[in-house]
């Protein structure tokens, strides 16, 4: 959409004020352009460039009006009422808006009768943009995409979430909450009277005179907060904008680079300007307004690399306004879920799902325990419905060995389907597996009095599930409300052959041929049909075997509420052997070795953080990089966080030593390491590379 603005002032304005305005687009809902001989050029803008859904600020000077939406061609009159709607050529609008005064701003740009906001970087241009984004918040709760099934669910989720922590543990969030908040206000105080120094923003953590909490304000946000208020890693310390060099007088400026340029070391001159000019302004606005929108704006629109940092300032200064979440995956996966808006921002669409979910869960916003909660719950609720959803029902986790697929997996069904086991199957896949195992087929069922083994037609396991699932949207149809969801998760999917295992009903997993477990649609004749048809013909009671049985004809069917997800490591079997058609039915999700469970969730024996945590996580990249990129094995032979977390069984301090690593790669990484190179590289060759290997898990680690 483009957004525009105009004034609907006469040629003779003497009475014409702003309630008339008013009163025209309350009463006739258009806006239009008059007739004089200098106005040919606008009224090609607005017959030609301006479409139907451009957004247009209605205003007189400088001071905003309304707000309105073009709902309809441009078009002519020849006769006006010049006390009213005195132009001939008009369009129709919607009205999103009227201006309120306590929204507080003003247009920079007060000339022109019609004006286009080609650069949206302008002022004028934001403040429109940002007013729409404002109107669109006011009618957040009609914009509602959950249906009242998943409302009912996320309430009860809630409900359970709360109930997993015990009122000690409650206490001492409060607790940790006054300390951070107090530790906050001494850097806001700061902030506000423009006493904040670059010391105190950058790499003072382990300086003798480094006083601030946390040591200095980046570690503040990066360390000390995480364990209430989340993880806003920025990716390295350079997205900070300004970083103290290790010698501890030149600094790291984040800028664009060309390809090739090397980052120059700096002056505290120049470190200086960046953070004068750049880093403290934003601060001061973060903490200073009150309008979420200001704050929004603020941080989004800078130049600022790591916006999780200061997202996370958003938090800290307004707990009720924001959530502690800073992925952009986990945050789209609940405003796609959530609500229909053109926010794309991701601080805004944390902003909309917090007045969401602060309406449907009633949330207290004046206690910050629930506002800690409920942000872990929402992380969480959003890991876990990302994995699979009503448009793709159908998931492949793949990645290297060791990164959580079955464990979150797992994890995440328990949550969803609130301990009731009835509603999942996990099954693991291996090269016997069969299509009579998975749907339905003869098998050996005993022995008959002749002694001869008896034969009988028996359903496989994805059938038995898909009867129980049928079940269920029988009973909800009947109930008039949706049918709960049911997963069938299979384990080392790669292993069988999937083509013969799923056969002809493999068309049935698609979204759209999903049978919505009451009708005749969406159905097809396996193998055994006909087998099935005449053992009913023979003995009514085998009915049961049927999934569906419509006028003496049995057909199998997969339910709409029926999540299919699969697992494998592609590091054993490549995911090209899989069929194009099964493939194409498939999301594909990649879980790669996920270096912030290591640094967060590696703990001491004593439940504490290790001293060179952030040390430990180099290492293990450095070998992750060694085997992917040295040695050109690929991503998928990387060794998974589960393998280095380990690493709490081995140290027997708080400080890691290149000892303990030493022990974790000969006990739980090497022979691993072993069978990966054996793969691709001659026998003799075997040692030297795992020596290699080593040194690059090692070399980080300074010391013994």
């Amino acid at each position: 959409m483009n957004f525009w603005h105009i004034q609907l002032h006469p040629n003779d304005s003497s009475n014409f004020n702003e309630k008339r305005v008013i009163e025209l687009l309350s009463q006739k809902k258009i806006i239009g352009l008059g007739q004089w001989e200098k106005g040919e050029s606008l009224r090609n803008q607005f017959y030609n460039e301006m479409k139907e859904g451009d957004i247009v600020a209605v205003k007189s000077g400088n001071r905003p009006i309304a707000l309105v939406m073009v709902d309809g061609p441009a078009f002519k009159v020849d006769v006006v009422n010049k006390n009213l709607d005195w132009f001939p050529f008009r369009r129709k609008i919607k009205i999103l808006d009227f201006y309120d005064p306590a929204y507080n701003f003003t247009f920079p740009d007060s000339r022109g009768t019609l004006k286009i906001c080609r650069d949206r970087s302008k002022s004028t241009s934001q403040r429109i943009i940002n007013w729409y984004l404002l109107a669109q918040r006011k009618t957040l709760m009609e914009n509602i995409k959950l249906s009242n099934k998943r409302i009912s669910e996320i309430k009860e989720l809630w409900k359970q979430y709360q109930s997993e922590y015990d009122d000690i543990q409650l206490r001492d969030i409060e607790k940790q909450i006054e300390e951070l908040q107090h530790q906050w206000k001494i850097y806001c105080d700061k902030i506000k009277d423009d006493s904040l120094t670059i010391d105190d923003y950058t790499n003072r953590k382990n300086s003798d005179d480094a006083a601030m909490p946390g040591g200095y304000l980046c570690n503040f946000f990066e360390r000390t907060t995480r364990v209430i208020y989340g993880s806003s890693k920025p990716g390295n310390a350079n997205n900070f904008m300004v970083k103290l060099n290790e010698d501890g007088e030149t600094y790291t400026l984040k800028k664009e680079l060309r390809k090739g340029e090397k980052q120059t070391e700096h002056t505290k001159e120049q470190a200086l300007e960046v953070f004068n000019q750049s880093i403290k302004p934003l601060l001061k606005t973060i903490v200073i307004s009150t309008n979420p929108e200001d704050i929004i704006s603020a941080i989004e629109s800078s130049d600022y690399h790591g916006k999780q940092v200061l997202r996370k300032a958003a938090v800290l200064n307004n707990h009720h306004t924001f959530l502690s979440m800073y992925s952009d995956d986990a945050i789209n996966t609940l405003h796609n879920e959530f609500v229909l808006s053109d926010e794309i921002r991701n601080l805004g669409k944390t902003h909309e799902i917090r007045l969401i979910i602060n309406d449907l869960l009633n949330i207290d916003t004046s206690n910050r325990v629930e506002s800690v909660l409920l942000s872990r719950f929402l992380w969480k609720y959003a890991t876990i419905t990302g994995i699979a959803d009503e448009d793709s029902p159908n998931v492949i986790l793949y990645g290297p060995p060791g990164t959580g697929k079955t464990y979150s997996v797992h994890n995440s069904l328990k949550y969803l389907c609130q301990g009731d086991k009835s509603r999942y199957e996990m099954v693991q896949f291996h090269p016997s597996f069969t299509y009579e195992d998975f749907i339905e087929g003869i098998k050996p069922k005993g022995v008959t009095e002749n002694g001869n083994i008896k034969f009988n037609l028996v359903d496989g396991i994805f059938k038995k599930f898909c009867k129980k699932a049928k079940k269920e949207c029988i009973k909800a149809n009947e109930e008039n409300r949706d049918p709960n969801s049911y997963y069938f998760i299979v384990d080392e999917i790669n292993r069988a052959n999937l083509s013969s295992v799923f056969g002809e009903t493999l068309s049935l997993l698609e979204k759209d041929y999903r049978h919505n477990g009451i009708d005749g649609d969406n159905l097809m004749k396996t193998q055994y049909s006909g087998l099935i048809e005449d053992l009913i013909k023979d003995n009514p009671s085998n009915k049961s075997l049927a999934y569906h049985l419509e006028n003496g004809n049995v057909y199998f069917g997969v339910p709409k509420n029926v999540f299919f997800i699969g697992m494998m490591n592609d590091v054993d079997k490549s995911i090209d052997t899989f069929d194009l058609a099964l493939r194409r039915r498939f999301k594909w999700i990649r879980k790669d070795c996920d270096y912030d469970v290591i640094e967060n969730d590696v703990k001491y024996r004593n439940g504490e953080d290790f001293n060179n945590i952030e040390t430990y996580r180099k290492c293990c990249e450095s070998l992750n990089k060694y085997i992917s990129e040295d040695l050109g094995l690929g991503k998928s032979y990387e060794f998974g966080h589960s393998f280095f977390m380990k690493i709490s069984d081995i140290s027997n301090s708080k400080n890691i030593t290149k000892k303990n690593l030493e022990n974790l790669f000969k006990l739980h990484l090497q022979p691993t390491f072993r069978e990966y190179l054996r793969a691709m590289f001659p026998e003799s060759e075997l040692d030297k590379k795992i020596d290699e290997g080593l040194k690059y898990f090692t070399n980080p680690i300074k010391g013994k």
